[in-house]
């Protein structure tokens, strides 16, 4: 049915979507494909004509909604035009060999305790790799201009632009000569940080208070169990502002307005009058990184070089910073289903997405392969639109995912000279969920977070069983005529889809992240009031033998409404159950309801009887005991897990740029840890006899981690 060129073909296809981050299209004679292939989420390339403005961008989607591939055709169409000089860096990469290669600078030791050095040392590197890294863009992309402008300046000015270039990432780099500016600040901080110790533990004798603060060689820590003395609301006060310091450390160590201007200068001889900095993987930092990052560096570069650097930023939802960036002065542009089409006609939504669908994989498929996209699929019962649908409903309109789901389908169907299926789909569907979804709470149990973080995340792992079971008994209740009324019909027991009040967005925010769930409307409830609608992955419905979607007519428009899918109480119940939010001062003690946090947000979470700190702890006794089982030692950091998780997934060796294509790493990444795993934990097999290197689990690590 097929021919082997075919088969090739359509494979290229599909396994074209599942590229990452920087992978670029190209042909087999290494013509680039991207101009050719990019399909815009919506029409006319709308997308990408408003993150070319001249506005700083963000670009927020989840992982896999095409962030990348934007940052891939931005580069190009500036490239276009001599005013623009586009500069990548890969935020990820550059935070993460930080945390490996910082100096250890032994000058600082003296002024600041052990945590507290490591935590500025980290983030110094850091900010010095940002700096440098886009010196060296500048460098790389300014040598495009040098042919063009050698006529003009003449090649001894052509190369001086270039030693100036290299001056100033010499400059950033030379650790001799920030030392002369960073120790008179540390030292200043250090003796803050005494006075303040010392005035404190006088206020103490005084007030006969119990504020206790110093410093140590865990850092800076307090233990609050006063009463509301004024005193000691200005110690903690104080203290947090000194905790807030070393961000003006590192304005004052890097001197932020004079890189601006010396860059601006040297590039000035080249005719560029704007630089736009791509920042990749932005959200995959840790938090307190990104809010420095954004301070010292985002913030000022943005906004005090006068229009001449602007930034295109990806990031994910919920994990933005925006410092002194006025928010007003920016664009934010949404990939993810519901934010992206909401924003035009929500009656219409479903269509957009599934234009865009049907967009993507005609022209993929067309120049991949010569064929129709409906020459691979059985037409015979059911359209080509239909399967348009489905793969939305799969994918939630993720090209990443698409990818997956068709190579999936590949291997299962088109190899086998056989049509693809509405059902084989579906199948896929799962899959994917098993592979690559679902494996995210075993790594949570295994990586290195703190244990706080790992029960609040595997406390959601309880939330989205919950949601399971409540959905399995609505279906069952439906299958058996316990629901009356029209909306409910017995022989398609629809039950996917939840709604509820959107203050509970905010505790579910890291499934929808991580594709368990997703948005999917809004809309009034049978009161009127304004909820959430939400939809498990389609994968997990497959799973659970659950029927996703609603019945077809526009009667059912508020199907998802009804008020068995209200889930806004099963999410009040659960949270009261598994966090107890309490007042830290043993003589008070008191204890706040879910409906007080507004409240407890404004006073920025002090008590509103003694003053003192409120926080919320986790109540997980069997998710704790299971953690307990697990021996520090086989605990692994969470890029580790995945190595090894993937591994596991699969029945064969693989080499560094498979593994990478999957995390999101660098092959580079891959084959440093993969050769730690080998000599220090015994868990991963290099097999040196293949080049390149290919890499299995041992069975330590099958043992370990099954």
């Amino acid at each position: 049915m097929y021919t082997p060129e075919d088969k090739e073909n359509f494979f290229n296809a599909v396994e074209s979507l599942k590229k990452y981050r920087r992978a670029d299209l190209v042909d087999e004679k290494g013509k680039n494909l991207l101009e050719v292939l990019y399909t815009d989420l919506l029409p006319n390339d709308h997308i990408l004509k408003k993150s070319l403005k001249d506005n700083t961008t963000y670009l927020v989607g989840r992982k896999g909604t095409g962030k990348s591939t934007i940052f891939l055709r931005i580069e190009q169409e500036l490239r276009k035009n001599d005013n623009y000089l586009p500069c990548y860096i890969d935020v990820k990469t550059v935070y993460e060999s930080a945390q490996t290669e910082y100096i250890n600078l032994d000058y600082l030791s003296e002024y600041l305790d052990y945590k507290s050095l490591q935590k500025y040392l980290i983030e110094r590197s850091f900010l010095q790799s940002v700096l440098s890294r886009l010196i060296v863009e500048i460098n790389i992309r300014s040598n495009s201009f040098f042919q063009k402008v050698l006529g003009v300046l003449g090649e001894t000015k052509a190369q001086k632009v270039k030693a100036q270039l290299e001056a100033l990432k010499n400059k950033i780099e030379d650790n001799e000569l920030l030392k002369e500016i960073e120790i008179p600040i540390i030292k200043s901080i250090a003796l803050k940080r005494k006075n303040l110790t010392e005035n404190t533990q006088e206020s103490q004798k005084q007030t006969g208070g119990d504020f206790k603060v110093g410093v140590s060689e865990k850092g800076v820590n307090s233990t609050l169990g006063f009463t509301d003395s004024e005193a000691n609301k200005d110690a903690k006060r104080s203290l947090l502002e000194q905790e807030s310091s070393f961000s003006s450390v590192f304005m004052q160590v890097f001197q932020i307005k004079s890189f601006i201007q010396d860059v601006k200068e040297i590039l000035s001889e080249l005719k560029v009058k704007h630089v736009v900095v791509l920042l990749d993987d932005f959200s995959e930092i840790e938090d307190k990184a990104i809010e420095t990052f954004v301070d010292v560096l985002l913030a000022p570069l943005n906004n005090w070089s006068e229009e001449f650097i602007k930034f295109k930023i990806a990031a994910y939802p919920n994990r933005i910073h925006y410092g002194k960036i006025d928010p007003g002065k920016i664009d934010v542009i949404n990939l993810d289903f519901y934010n992206l089409y909401s924003e035009f006609d929500r009656n219409k939504m479903e269509e957009g997405a599934i234009d865009f669908t049907k967009r993507l994989l005609e022209k993929r498929i067309r120049h991949f392969t010569g064929k129709e996209t409906s020459d691979f699929f059985d037409t015979s019962k059911i359209s080509i639109e239909e399967y348009y649908e489905t793969i939305f409903q799969t994918s939630m309109n993720v090209p990443r995912i698409i990818g997956y789901i068709l190579s999936y389908c590949y291997q299962s169907k088109i190899i086998y000279d056989k049509k693809i299926l509405k059902s084989d789909i579906e199948s896929a569907a799962q899959r994917y969920y098993e592979d690559k979804i679902e494996p995210f709470f075993h790594k949570t149990t295994f990586s290195l977070l703190a244990i706080n973080e790992k029960i609040n995340i595997l406390q959601l792992r309880d939330l989205l069983n919950k949601f399971v079971e409540k959905l399995t008994e609505i279906k069952r209740r439906i299958s058996n005529a316990e629901y009356s009324g029209e909306s409910y019909i017995i022989s398609l027991p629809y039950s996917s889809h939840f709604h509820f009040v959107p203050e509970f967005e905010k505790f579910i925010t890291t499934l929808e992240l991580n594709y368990f769930i997703s948005k999917y409307t809004e809309m009034s409830d049978k009161d009127g009031q304004l909820v959430s609608i939400y939809c498990i992955n389609y994968g997990l419905a497959v799973k659970n033998n659950l029927f996703w979607g609603k019945p077809k007519g526009s009667k059912y428009r508020k199907y998802f409404n009804q008020r068995p899918f209200n889930f806004s109480p099963a999410i009040k119940d659960f949270l009261a159950s598994a966090k107890n939010i309490h007042c830290i001062n043993l003589d008070c003690n008191q204890t706040f309801t879910q409906d007080q946090i507004p409240l407890l947000e404004f006073t920025n979470y002090q008590c509103n009887k003694c003053g003192s700190q409120v926080i919320t702890e986790a109540l997980a006794d069997e998710i704790q005991i299971e953690l307990r089982l697990i021996e520090a030692k086989d605990l692994l950091p969470s890029a580790d897990i995945s190595i090894i998780m993937e591994l596991a997934s699969q029945n064969r060796p693989l080499i560094a740029r498979e593994i990478a294509e999957e995390l999101d790493l660098s092959s580079q990444s891959i084959g440093q840890k993969n050769k730690m795993l080998d000599l220090k934990k015994g868990l991963i097999k290099r097999n040196k006899y293949t080049n390149p290197y290919s890499y299995e689990l041992t069975d330590l690590a099958k043992n370990l981690y099954k």
